[in-house]
């Protein structure tokens, strides 16, 4: 049952590892030896969240993605992803191109895009609380 919001990217490769930054902080990375597939690069990125759904007895699982919250509640409910970007080979950051929502089933966890223009940059919401009455 995932939520993700994706986008090409160039390079996200930097040296011999790959490495995550949050803000300014770095941080962990992962050796390059575990992306073979990937070459010297990515051409797909995703954010969001996911749950595993195995419909025990039939219903929806109750458990919560994110906050719990569905995305339309925004700030300080639903959970968020802000100031979204890509790191290249020469460890420039860009604001992804071409971000498109996709979500699995809207009853259950959803997601929506965040005003663009703001100090928060590329962002968006997104979550939910599982099993509920729109979401049997």
């Amino acid at each position: 049952m995932p939520i993700k919001m994706g986008a090409t990217t160039p390079n996200a490769q930097s040296g011999e590892n790959w490495w995550l930054r949050v803000g300014e902080e770095l941080v962990g990375y992962w050796p390059g030896a575990l992306f073979t597939s990937l070459g010297d690069g990515a051409t797909r990125v995703q954010w969001g969240g996911e749950i595993v759904n195995v419909k025990t007895g039939g219903k929806h699982t109750i458990t919560d993605m994110g906050s719990g919250h569905f995305a339309d509640e925004g700030v300080k409910k639903a959970s968020y992803f802000r100031n979204i970007m890509t790191v290249d080979g020469t460890n420039t950051l860009t604001e992804p191109q071409g971000v498109f929502p996709k979500t699995t089933n809207d009853n259950c966890y959803n997601i929506k895009a965040g005003d663009g223009g703001t100090a928060w940059g590329l962002n968006f919401f997104f979550g939910g609380p599982g099993q509920n009455e729109r979401c049997p």
